[in-house]
């Protein structure tokens, strides 16, 4: 493959690149006779020109041309070295046409779009079946792998032609994981047919997320139609899926040995081809069970498989596609499920029938060697029984527009019977029906194997933070193909192969042409070839081929009936060719289909007991992929009329939404690349001119490079290209300048007075009414690197304004800093001359009491006073630390009074909860650090009070009631955590507005409803569930008719002993109710005697009355166990009024096994999970003799 070695070469670290082959990558290097870049630029610019154009680039191996902002690519059928990761660095760094057309310049210039201009950007691949669209999309994807900044520099790993080599390295993130869900997906869905060796069997568009710096954060995975018929068998000269040959070449001694597998893929029927799987269906259909079989003949040796691969390619790509699953992180479990469901399908794949004579006198089918589908279905857990009896199924009539019913639900599409035929026909029916119905079910084991594979892989590139961003799309549409054998799974490859033409070609040229005629620009139409009405032929309307297709399958008509409807249509594009086929012309050309059981597979039913015999599974993968087929079959068996009323979608409806959902998210202008096959044989060194001349007809790539000649390969609305270009006015505008009034009410003539004065010529613009158009895409580059190098320039202004801001600030700094030292210094030589003015000070006071003594008369004391402090002054150091004092007390006084000035706009919110421990910091910790502790605790206490005075009765005992029920069910009960949001109401049915409960049941001491909501009662002799009302009040558990509030069970507060309840995420609640003596019956009770023990109560004793259903009565009735919702707050509410009437708390038990009094037996309530979705919803209840289980 052609990019092979480029991730080998990356990997290894090998930089240099052969100058015979990189010539052209240097500037003027495709120059003399190597032919036109680009080929709007030949002159004339005609088919045979351009077709020559393509043939002198293509014998130097230059296989990429431009035609005016797309790509034409031509299939060297070989490696070149054109691949690397330098090069990616090369385009990315200088406008695509400085350098040679490549791969490289689409992707760069798409990256480009999305990370500069925020537009998400798709590019479209096209072209024949064998014509590169595959090993271009791998080209496209590394370089957007690369193009990031935190891409690798070196490429991927050793990952093979993917590049999903070993585990990713942090700096590489969601690239490696992109390029290992191509390596993984190449080895599932690609396959070796006779046109291509590693043709993509689905179609695939990669939506690669990237981030505002453009990094690649993730992507998605969108696929369209797997060719799953390709899974129960390849046709002659091909192969199957790659994955199935990686396994058996690549898996060493012990893993075929676990999977039951041998090394040679001629033991498998689905890898011999057709031929072979022929040759064993007839010989196994041509034996009758009354006479000896036939001696074998020796079978001829299978052919190889096709195309040119090396001798170890299976092994190494095995490798690759186990390192691609490390990458993505597919757990072992996961990787081990699906290597075991390959291994089934090529066992089950061996599953041959031959006919026997039943004992009714009929004919069916059996199993020729019984120990293929025993060691196939040993592999993932399947009922060998259940699937052969689902595969020997005889096969049913079809059946009435009334409906399936009975044995016609296995197989809703069944075929019809001639009537009395011979003996021998009908066992070759036998045997034929039984091969087909294993051949369905390997196709959709295998279809559904790999849709499950696309959603694992889109879990694991998704990014890891939700949000939109804008995408970089990556589409590798199906090939146009005509092979031996076309049945409908090719009809519709070609059908999206026609849409996706017809969108990006003749719409293209359809919209722009009218785009150039409404905004008035000089233009002569130009003809083109208009792809839209041959594909309204397949899907536009009820006559077209697909609706007549849904129509005769909606109505399970014959084949014959699907014919005749085409026949009708009398369209010159479609022919009807009898007996069974017809011919419809495509862009490609024209295609024979056969219509032999079209309507039956465009069904795409499953037999039904197949599918449930699957889903029955031991393996959890398998499990998965029929999750609900059993249920299904279970309820189709039970009744006709449970089953879900919906049929499923027919194969053709639901390909014609996913292209449609395709073309619709096209852009208007994606990024095209159409690819080119040299050579039907796919052998280098040929150029089959009259091949190539028909993919440029049939693809349109003529009219496009004439609509680029003549016309403008860009136009931007002038308003946009104002808003991004205008800054690419002169700093000093002359007078005629577009001043912004200008801009807003003629955006064109500012557009125009924008560029006029720009180093561009004016020929490469034209005006419109609304819109600029550009004449060619250097145009639009230039402008880009004109508005970058402005850009450039105004970083560079505003970076040097804010280093010269940053330099002015930090002078101020440091100029007070210096000051700060300068009083610091002046404050350390005082501290150090402090003993000498002290003497000094000393001395001057001894001298001034002396003057006062002597001179205190004539002078006075302030005279002496004001003399020593002159005589302080003079001295210099004394003065400053006296002045510093009273400085230093004034600052003090003034950073208190601001820090309280201050501190209450700072203050936390009132609404916050006591909780938060917000406080502002304090400004000076040395200074206020006491006071700003003592105000915060101040304020907490405020806080408090505040909040319990906001609280009232009800809602101090909501709280109390939450603490109760954490103390009780914290880490011990596994539904509390999804309970502590929601507030407990208590009355659930509005119980204490009723007047019928005022008048009733609570007209008594219940008045007080502290709970109220319907539940359900477990009955304890079947464990069935009966609905009733279930209130709590102040003195008793009251259990009520939920419509007429007829009191059925009164449990008083004292009796109850303890609460049981089981540690998973179940909604049982057991209440465990004391036995009082025989002769200790309260007046309360038996008030309600008769009511509780009606006969049609479920729990109703023998004998209702008074006398005899007494507290014996309640005895032999034991304990409660009921089922609600709100379980975690009945047991707290019920906690807290037995605590409160008895004054000691119940026992409140927690367990997964436990013992209940059912009456006069002891009953084990005992807990099980049999799935891992745990939900009370989902409990069921069984009795058992002594054993309540409650399975989860």
């Amino acid at each position: 493959m052609v990019c092979v070695w480029v991730w080998e070469r990356a990997a290894r670290g090998d930089r240099s690149e052969p100058r015979g082959r990189m010539a052209e990558l240097e500037p003027g290097g495709g120059g003399g006779g190597g032919g036109q870049p680009d080929a709007v630029l030949l002159a004339p610019l005609t088919e045979d020109t351009f077709l020559h154009n393509l043939h002198v680039r293509y014998k130097r191996d230059v296989i990429y041309t431009y035609v005016g902002n797309a790509l034409v690519s031509v299939n060297p059928c070989r490696p070149l070295p054109l691949y690397s990761a330098e090069l990616v660095r090369a385009y990315l760094a200088r406008p695509p046409y400085q350098l040679p057309p490549h791969l490289y310049a689409i992707t760069a210039t798409a990256y480009r779009w999305v990370r500069d201009r925020n537009e998400s950007q798709c590019i479209v691949i096209t072209g024949e079946s064998g014509a590169g669209k595959t090993e271009a999309a791998r080209v496209c994807l590394q370089c957007a792998v690369l193009a990031g900044p935190g891409g690798p520099a070196g490429g991927a790993g050793p990952g093979g032609p993917g590049g999903g080599g070993g585990p990713a390295d942090a700096e590489e993130g969601a690239g490696a994981a992109l390029a290992a869900a191509g390596t993984l997906l190449e080895a599932f869905g690609n396959a070796a047919t006779a046109r291509n060796h590693n043709a993509s069997r689905f179609g695939k568009l990669l939506d690669i997320e990237l981030d505002f710096k453009g990094d690649p954060v993730g992507g998605h995975i969108t696929h369209y139609l797997l060719e799953k018929e390709r899974a129960c068998g390849a046709a002659a000269g091909e192969r199957n899926f790659h994955v199935f040959y990686q396994l058996l070449a690549g898996a060493d001694v012990s893993l075929l040995k676990r999977l039951k597998l041998q090394r040679s893929w001629e033991q498998y029927r689905v890898l011999r081809g057709a031929g072979a799987a022929a040759a064993g269906v007839a010989g196994a259909g041509g034996a009758s069970p009354r006479r000896a079989p036939p001696p074998a003949a020796p079978a001829a040796p299978p052919a190889p498989p096709p195309g040119p691969r090396a001798p170890h390619a299976d092994t190494d790509h095995f490798a690759f596609t186990k390192a691609a699953m490390a990458t993505l992180g597919f757990s072992g479990a996961d990787c081990g499920a699906m290597l075991r469901v390959l291994a089934f399908l090529l066992k089950l794949g061996n599953v041959q029938f031959e006919p026997q004579h039943n004992i009714d006198g009929s004919i069916g089918a059996r199993l020729h060697q019984p120990y293929e589908l025993t060691e196939a279905c040993s592999l993932v857990g399947v009922e060998a029984g259940a699937l052969a009896a689902a595969l020997h199924a005889a096969p049913a009539p079809r059946p009435a527009p009334d409906g399936p019913s009975g044995c016609e639900r296995d197989w809703e599409e069944a075929e019809e019977e001639s009537g009395a035929e011979a003996e021998e026909e009908e066992e070759e029916s036998c045997v034929e029906w039984a091969t087909a119905l294993r051949d369905r079910l390997l196709c959709a084991v295998y279809s559904r194997l790999f849709t499950w594979l696309i959603n694992a892989v889109n879990d694991k590139i998704k990014p890891a933070e939700a949000g939109k961003r804008c995408t970089l799309g990556i589409l590798d549409v199906y090939g146009f193909e005509s092979l031996a054998y076309n049945g409908l799974e090719r009809l519709l490859v070609n059908y999206a192969a026609e849409r996706v033409q017809a969108a990006v070609t003749a719409a293209t040229l359809r919209r722009e042409q009218e785009e150039y005629a409404r905004e008035g620009l000089p233009w002569q139409p130009l003809p083109y070839h208009d792809h839209e009405l041959q594909a309204e032929l397949l899907d536009a309307g009820p006559d077209s081929v697909l609706g007549a297709l849904r129509e005769c399958t909606s109505r399970r008509a014959a084949d014959a009936a699907f014919l005749q409807r085409l026949q009708r249509r009398r369209h010159p594009r479609l022919h009807v060719v009898p007996p069974d086929h017809f011919q419809i012309v495509h862009f490609g050309g024209p295609v024979t289909y056969c219509a032999r059981g079209v309507v039956r597979h465009n069904a795409d039913a499953v037999c039904a007991r197949a599918a449930a015999a699957l889903g029955a599974a031991r393996e959890p993968l398998l499990r998965a992929l029929f999750a609900g087929a059993a249920g299904a079959a279970g309820a189709g068996a039970a009744g006709a009329g449970r089953g879900s009323p919906r049929r499923p979608a027919a194969l053709a409806c639901r390909q014609r939404a996913l292209v449609a959902a395709l073309v619709r998210r096209l852009p208007a202008a994606p990024r095209l690349v159409r690819c080119l096959r040299a050579d039907p044989q796919l052998r280098p060194h040929r150029f089959d001119a009259p091949l190539l001349r028909h993919q440029l007809r049939s693809q349109g790539i003529l009219d496009m490079a004439l609509l680029r000649r003549a016309g403008w390969c860009e136009a931007m609305c002038a308003r946009a290209l104002l808003a991004r270009y205008g800054l690419l006015r002169p700093a000093r505008a002359p007078p005629a300048a577009p001043a912004p009034a200008l801009a807003r009410d003629d955006p064109v003539r500012a557009a125009r007075a924008l560029l006029r004065p720009l180093p561009i010529p004016s020929a490469e613009f034209a005006y419109g009414r609304t819109k600029v158009f550009i004449r060619s895409p250097r145009t639009v580059w230039e402008l880009e690197a004109l508005r970058a190098a402005r850009v450039e320039r105004l970083v560079v202004v505003l970076q040097r304004a804010w280093r010269a801001y940053c330099a002015r600030r930090r002078l101020r700094l440091r100029h007070r800093a210096q000051r700060v030292i300068a009083r610091a210094w002046r404050a350390y030589r005082a501290t150090r001359e402090l003993p000498e003015r002290q003497a000094l000070q000393r001395q001057l006071q001894v001298s001034s009491l002396q003057q006062l003594l002597l001179h205190g008369t004539q002078l006075g004391v302030g005279r002496v006073r004001w003399q020593a402090r002159r005589r302080v002054w003079s001295l210099g150091g004394g003065a400053a630390a006296w002045a510093g004092g009273v400085a230093w007390r004034a600052w003090c006084r003034w950073a208190r009074r601001r820090y309280l000035r201050e501190l209450w706009r700072r203050l936390p919110a009132r609404h916050l909860s006591p909780a938060c421990g917000a406080w502002p910091a304090c400004p000076a910790p040395r200074l206020l650090g006491r006071t700003d502790a003592l105000l915060r605790r101040l304020h907490h206490r405020w806080r408090c009070r505040l909040y319990r005075a906001a609280f009232d009765q009800t809602a101090r005992n909501r709280m109390r009631e939450k603490v109760t029920a954490s103390v009780l069910f914290r880490e011990r009960k596994a539904t509390y955590a999804r309970s502590v949001a929601h507030p407990f109401v208590g009355d659930y049915v509005r119980l204490r507005a009723s007047g019928a409960w005022r008048r009733g049941p609570g007209a008594a001491g219940d008045r007080y409803v502290v709970f109220a909501d319907v539940v359900g009662k477990v009955a304890r002799s079947s464990g069935r569930v009966a609905r009733c009302l279930a209130v709590v009040s102040t003195a008793a558990l009251l259990l009520l008719d939920a419509r007429t509030l007829r009191l059925k069970r009164r449990v008083p507060a004292p009796a109850v002993h303890r609460l049981s309840l089981s540690p998973l995420a179940d909604d049982v609640l057991v209440v465990h109710v004391r036995a009082p003596p025989a002769l200790d019956s309260s007046a309360e009770d038996l008030s309600h005697c008769a009511a509780r023990d009606a006969p049609d109560a479920p729990d109703a004793p023998d004998a209702p009355g008074c006398l005899f259903g007494g507290e014996g009565a309640r005895r032999r009735r034991g304990d409660v166990m009921m089922r609600t919702c709100h379980v975690l707050e009945l047991a707290t509410k019920l906690f807290l009024v037995v605590q409160n009437a008895v004054g000691a708390p119940p026992h409140v038990n927690i367990a997964s096994e436990f013992e209940a009094n059912f009456g006069q037996q002891a009953v084990t309530v005992a807990f099980h999970v049999v799935s891992g979705d745990v939900s009370g919803a989902d409990a069921r209840l069984l009795r058992r003799g002594s054993r309540m289980d409650v399975l989860l």
